[in-house]
C-alpha cells in the first residue's frame, strides 16, 4: 500500500537530488528506490536516490531513539561512507582500487 510516507520520502528524495543535478524524473527516482535501474542513467543518480532515502530513514530512527547519535559519530562522514560503500563492487568498472 502507498502511503503518505512514502510518497513524501518519494518527493522529498526526487526533488533534493534534482536540486544537485540528478536527471532521474520522479517516477525513475520511484523505480530505483524500488530496488530496479533505469537505463542510460548512472549509477551514481542511483545510489544517490537510495543514499538519501536511507539517510532520512536514518534521521527518523534517531529521531525516535532507536539509533543514539554517539555510535555513528559525524553524521556527514556516515553519509560519505555510504556513497562509497555504494561504489565498492564497481571500483574495477571505474578504474580506481
Amino acid at each position: 500500500m502507498h502511503t503518505l510516507r512514502e510518497d513524501l520520502i518519494l518527493r522529498w528524495t526526487y526533488h533534493s537530488n534534482a536540486i544537485e543535478g540528478n536527471t532521474l524524473t520522479l517516477n525513475e527516482t520511484k523505480v530505483a528506490l524500488e530496488g530496479m535501474t533505469i537505463g542510460g542513467k548512472s549509477l551514481r543518480e542511483h545510489f544517490e536516490a537510495i543514499n538519501h532515502k536511507e539517510a532520512i530513514v536514518f534521521v527518523e530512527q534517531l529521531l525516535v531513539g532507536k539509533v543514539p547519535l554517539s555510535e555513528y559519530g559525524d553524521f556527514i562522514a556516515l553519509i560519505s561512507r555510504s556513497v562509497e560503500k555504494s561504489f565498492e563492487p564497481y571500483w574495477f568498472v571505474l578504474g580506481e582500487g
